[in-house]
């Protein structure tokens, strides 16, 4: 028999699966179906001057909290181009055992672009949270996206909870990138010169179609955005352009991503950047 604490908690419980179909129509891209079951959906696409598509996600309750589970399944048809990207920062709240599950898969078919720029993700201290995104792309279909994360919002920081989190992305089956990494609230890994240094704020960004692209003026351009003692970096491992921030600042990391995402997406398909406008609010 449950408690009535425990009643409670079960109650605050949400799952949530949102499937989004993506497709050209004319010289604009549409929502061509969509599936929402739980509090995860979207409401009307924007669309930027070239047809794009630019849809926001939205989690009515505000945060994640315990047990949790999230489902986001994107797929994009070809020639599409689709930017998704949430209204404010997600948070995800302390929990006393139950993990949260944030799962996100994304199948982009030939010529279609994904742009996924989520605001930031906080970890509240005692947080458990496990992320996974898959990215299946097609042999000529381009995606970027990132991952800003917040540890702590007080002077607690993360003391307690854990946060793993993993990435693929694969061409055509070819598996092009893949990471795992996990966090652990007060683990020396947060304070160790060889580890986070104390810094509260790690992201990446990581983009396809960039075998060619020029990595110094990003470089450059990196060191003019943040304090001193903020990091950045930028790599390329094949195609995949990655790039890091490690600093206290979620608007630095942005300051930094949107610059990079600018290059790429010129280099990519030789079109401008768009910010969407809840950015701006």
């Amino acid at each position: 028999m449950h408690s009535w604490a425990t009643l409670g908690l079960l109650a605050r419980v949400w799952t949530g699966h949102l499937q989004l179909q993506f497709e050209r129509v004319g010289a604009r891209t549409v929502i061509a179906r969509r599936r929402h079951s739980g509090p995860l959906l979207v409401q009307r696409a924007f669309h930027e001057p070239d047809g794009g598509c630019q849809v926001y996600l939205i989690h009515p309750p505000g945060g994640v909290v315990a047990g949790d589970q999230l489902v986001l399944e994107l797929e994009l048809r070809a020639e599409s181009r689709t930017l998704v990207t949430t209204p404010a920062a997600t948070k995800i709240y302390s929990s006393s055992g139950a993990c949260s599950q944030l799962s996100q898969h994304f199948a982009i078919a030939e010529g279609a672009i994904l742009e996924f720029l989520p605001q930031e993700t906080i970890l509240y201290d005692g947080a458990r949270a496990q992320s996974s995104t898959r990215v299946s792309l097609a042999a000529r279909s381009q995606f970027v996206g990132w991952e800003i994360l917040s540890l702590g919002r007080d002077e607690q920081g993360f003391s307690r909870g854990s946060f793993i989190q993993h990435w693929q992305l694969e061409r055509a089956g070819r598996l092009l990138w893949s990471e795992r990494s996990l966090l652990e609230g007060g683990s020396p890994l947060l304070q160790a010169s060889w580890g986070l240094r104390g810094r509260r704020v790690l992201a990446t960004l990581v983009g396809t179609g960039a075998a060619e692209l020029a990595l110094e003026p990003l470089r450059e351009h990196a060191q003019q955005l943040g304090p001193a003692d903020d990091c950045f970096s930028v790599t390329r491992l094949g195609e995949v352009l990655v790039c890091r921030y490690l600093g206290y600042s979620s608007e630095a990391a942005k300051r930094f991503f949107s610059a990079a995402w600018a290059v790429l997406r010129q280099a990519v398909s030789g079109r401008r950047t768009v910010p969407p406008r809840i950015w701006a609010t």
